[in-house]
């Protein structure tokens, strides 16, 4: 299911798994920074805007693969879009790869955090597969 994130009132209810990938997915420098982005309405915005923009520049890219398997599009995620579209509940990935929209920048996560995809703004064919190599806990 795809709604639309609130505009107004209290921020958005986050997804665990986005805190994972966002911990272990990003470079350790920046880390703390996208982390803060998450914790108000404001910092959501941010966020949002920052998937259309600079994000790729927060991504560490020793976790780039070419593509993810089969089983991984598999698993249950969420879609979050730079149009603050984003799925409430975990569909396969697959499914919701499918529902992202054309326009806009967009990130897939798995529930686990371990994998996603993310598109840049006006950048339909260079995707960027993600899969972090984290042990709970233990975080560089």
């Amino acid at each position: 299911m795809i709604e639309q994130s609130p505009l107004k009132g209290t921020p958005m209810e986050i997804e665990d798994s986005l805190r994972i990938f966002l911990t272990t997915a990003t470079s350790r420098e920046k880390r703390d920074r996208i982390l803060n982005f998450l914790s108000s309405k404001k910092g959501q915005v941010k966020f949002f805007k920052l998937l259309s923009h600079d994000f790729i520049k927060y991504l560490d890219n020793s976790n780039f693969i070419p593509k993810l398997s089969e089983k991984e599009l598999d698993q249950s995620g969420y879609l979050y879009c730079s149009h603050k579209i984003h799925s409430k509940q975990g569909s396969p990935l697959k499914i919701l790869y499918n529902s992202a929209p054309w326009e806009g920048s967009w990130l897939l996560i798995s529930e686990s955090g371990k994998v996603a995809i993310y598109r840049p703004e006006g950048k339909i064919d260079d995707e960027i597969h993600i899969r972090t190599n984290h042990i709970a806990g233990k975080v560089s």
